[in-house]
């Protein structure tokens, strides 16, 4: 597998597939457990997402380009910086001075983990110990990572791991913590009151959980392609790499997977719901009964709506998808059950889970 191709499966990994790894579980639990998603609760909420996706980002990221030349040069040991202190050396090399790269070197490592120790405090409850204890296992995570080269991911380390950068992200999460202390009660609560989740959900949570549909078959393709190129690479079975970067496969993921999600997932949920519906914690039913939507009702549905975007897709008008959404939103928004138009077709509304499990109860 060639060097740049490696790269861009990197690449892929990280920005494709960790934001929404991290994100989607983090909706899904959002509603589970205050059954809304709005306000300042989920502002901090979503910042602590993103937080942590940015950390990650910034432990492996500028992604070097390996030539034959890379590794010989660099020795192993030569990225690992044990001497603790060793950054006021440099510090004092450059006369102090506020504004040289070795100090804003160390102010960067402590300002990267304020919002860890706020979060911890201010979101989480953690105290001081709590706290401090888990800056430093976070930070030695990171160097960790730094100074095995991504455990191994890359031939050898392209980022130093440095004792003193334990110290000064651990410090970072104290004085993030300090801060929280100290404002966090002037602020909003970070945790929102539970509601109850049962009345009808919004067109905009609607068309979020769509959304959250195209991005799931989006993840599927490409996983299914990195997944094959990693074992095609570690095995040296070149014709998995070849199949994997085909165009040809790519069309048959493009079929297979739409299909997959929006049928056959949704066939074996008693709830009938796809799976950007189920993260959203909501699902069709019956329009008439309240009673999970029937089989045919799925099929209607694929065959109404999720076909059609398939076919924009595969005919290269994927752009045409987000204005279809819109104009079906807002058809459904004129009526007053707020019913689409494949919900009309297919006999079909659109319900909460709360919702639902009431109905079931009563």
């Amino acid at each position: 597998m060639s060097v740049r191709f490696s790269e861009s499966i990197i690449t892929v990994v990280l920005f494709a597939l960790l934001l929404p790894v991290v994100v989607l579980p983090w909706v899904h639990r959002q509603y589970r457990r205050y059954g809304r998603l709005r306000g300042w609760s989920a502002a901090v909420a979503a910042g602590s997402a993103l937080y942590g996706c940015g950390l990650i980002a910034f432990t492996l990221f500028p992604l070097p380009t390996v030539t034959e030349g890379f590794c010989p040069d660099r020795s192993p040991r030569d990225y690992w910086q044990t001497r603790p202190f060793a950054s006021l050396d440099d510090i004092a090399a450059a006369g102090f001075s506020p504004t040289s790269p070795a100090f804003l070197q160390v102010a960067l490592n402590v300002v990267l983990f304020v919002p860890l120790g706020f979060l911890l405090r201010y979101r989480f409850r953690r105290g001081l110990a709590a706290t401090t204890a888990l800056g430093l296992f976070v930070s030695l995570a990171v160097e960790v990572t730094q100074g095995t080269a991504a455990f191994g991911l890359y031939p050898c380390p392209y980022r130093v791991a440095d004792v003193d950068d334990l110290m000064t992200n651990t410090a970072g999460a104290v004085v993030g913590w300090l801060v929280a202390w100290r404002v966090g009660r002037a602020l909003p609560a970070a945790v929102p009151e539970p509601v109850a989740d049962t009345g009808p959900p919004g067109l905009l949570r609607r068309g979020l959980a769509f959304a959250g549909d195209l991005l799931t078959l989006s993840l599927a393709q490409i996983g299914c392609r990195v997944v094959l190129a990693l074992i095609g690479a570690g095995t040296g079975t070149t014709w998995l790499t070849d199949l994997a970067r085909s165009d040809w496969f790519g069309i048959v993921l493009g079929i297979v997977a739409p299909v997959v999600a929006t049928v056959v997932v949704p066939l074996l949920r008693a709830d009938r719901a796809t799976p950007g519906q189920a993260v959203f914690h909501i699902a069709p039913v019956d329009a008439r009964t309240g009673d999970a939507a029937s089989a045919r009702s799925v099929v209607v549905r694929f065959a109404v709506w999720w076909l059609p975007v398939l076919l924009l897709f595969s005919a290269g008008w994927g752009g045409v998808v987000p204005v279809a959404a819109v104009v079906v939103g807002l058809a459904a928004r004129a009526r007053r059950d707020r019913r689409s138009v494949v919900g009309l077709v297919a006999g079909t509304r659109t319900a909460t889970r709360q919702e639902r499990v009431g109905a079931r109860v009563a």
